[in-house]
């Protein structure tokens, strides 16, 4: 029983380190075009266990939206993140949208197939939730900074309920 439990482990190990990340990437590209989100990054790096992406830009219709310092992929196959570090608005969005995240992070399991987890910290506070892949619903709860507290974006897109301030979407 030990030697089979070992031999699985070498198995799950071995294809996690030997996946083509890139050419998952690649793939994830191709579902984001579908909704009009782009990817660019200066530099890719396959590093075993994850995917680096240094200085990557997201479009969304053609429009410059977000610029992260580091892209981190982790395609774990039962466990899988993608956490992306120095996250703010492109040049062009600053001028309407002036807020920074130090760490955004995005995690799925087959353990909840049905929901992936979002949790984003800067300088608006925290703001954490899940996404119903099935129901294609969002439900996030924002913890505010002080200073972000009175901000208008808080006003316009947070409602206030038993949870705190939440948003909630449809996609």
């Amino acid at each position: 029983m030990k030697k089979i439990l070992i031999a699985i482990l070498f198995f799950i190990l071995g294809v996690v380190l030997f996946m083509p990340k890139i050419n998952l990437l690649y793939t994830l590209e191709g579902l984001l075009k579908k909704e009009h989100i782009e990817i660019r990054e200066d530099t890719l790096k396959d590093r075993w266990i994850d995917l680096k992406l240094e200085n990557a830009l997201v479009l969304y219709d053609g429009v410059e939206s977000l610029v992260a310092k580091e892209l981190t992929i982790s395609p774990w196959l039962f466990y899988n993140s993608i956490k992306a570090y120095e996250v703010e608005p492109s040049s062009t969005l600053k001028g309407m949208l002036n807020i920074k995240a130090d760490s955004v992070s995005i995690t799925h399991s087959l353990l909840s197939y049905k929901k992936a987890s979002i949790e984003a910290i800067g300088d608006f506070g925290r703001i954490f939730g899940d996404v119903d892949l099935l129901d294609r619903k969002v439900h996030l709860v924002l913890e505010p900074s002080d200073s972000f507290k009175n901000n208008k974006i808080v006003k316009d897109f947070f409602k206030k309920s038993e949870e705190g301030l939440v948003y909630e979407s449809k996609f």
